[in-house]
């Protein structure tokens, strides 16, 4: 498994992720959110977007991105079938370091669904708030934050 800055390149595998995860994890208005963010990735300190290769082939993405004095993790996921195989908490382990080192004693925070809530919840991050069908029809849109103490483990 490696984990590498986004490219260009990586677009339509980034997609496919995305695909993978309609229905549960993602609404499907929320593509074209998905698309654009990518061509807005920087790799600039504040808007940086990874891409996981298993085998050299993309199995996941995400990144981070800063507003004002916080940091959001953004646009995480694993293609469908390697859901619970490990590689989501390496690339969100990536993330949280990424976080960490860059952007010393911000917050950090994530907008996620009902269904991933408790995968974030095991790393230390706890529930603000919760929008139901937020994010669309039957996906809530959970705010969590990362607890202060747990930043140290990701330094």
């Amino acid at each position: 498994m490696e984990i590498k800055p986004y490219s260009a390149i990586h677009k339509q595998g980034c997609l496919s992720v995305f695909d993978s995860n309609l229905g549960k994890y993602f609404a499907p208005h929320e593509r074209e959110q998905f698309s654009e963010f990518l061509n807005s990735v920087t790799q600039a300190e504040d808007n940086l977007y990874f891409v996981v290769l298993q085998e050299e082939q993309l199995v996941g993405c995400g990144g981070l991105r800063v507003h004002q004095e916080t940091v959001y993790l953004s646009w995480g996921m694993l293609a469908r079938t390697r859901h619970k195989t490990g590689l989501g908490e390496q690339l969100l382990r990536h993330r949280l370091k990424q976080a960490t080192r860059l952007h010393p004693g911000k917050e950090i925070m994530i907008e996620t669904s009902q269904h991933t809530q408790g995968f974030f919840a095991r790393y230390g991050f706890e529930i603000e708030k919760s929008e139901i069908d937020g994010f669309g029809e039957g996906i809530d849109k959970v705010t969590m934050r990362l607890d202060q103490q747990m930043h140290s483990n990701y330094r």
